[in-house]
């Protein structure tokens, strides 16, 4: 996580599924440690997450969707030209 924060900087908010790798101590302590906000859905409530994992799986699905983006700007770019 460092790694990446180091290349774009550190973000305000981090959104994540309630996984072991993303609720431990030491990453949850990392966040604190960088003034980072935690977000995640709420417990127990169904419907709070399928409507974004809907959205990653048709992009990342999807026919034109890049193997890989040369940057963050390229990635930027594609997201802006995405059929809504």
């Amino acid at each position: 996580m460092l790694e990446i924060f180091g290349v774009h900087g550190i973000p305000q908010v981090v959104h994540a599924d309630w996984g072991t790798s993303r609720t431990s101590k030491t990453v949850a302590a990392l966040l604190a440690d960088l003034g980072v906000t935690g977000s995640h859905s709420r417990p127990r409530v169904s419907n709070d997450n399928p409507y974004s994992e809907s959205l990653f799986k048709t992009l990342k699905c999807g026919p034109e969707f890049p193997a890989r983006f040369g940057s963050l700007t390229q990635a930027r770019q594609f997201m802006d030209s995405f059929a809504w």
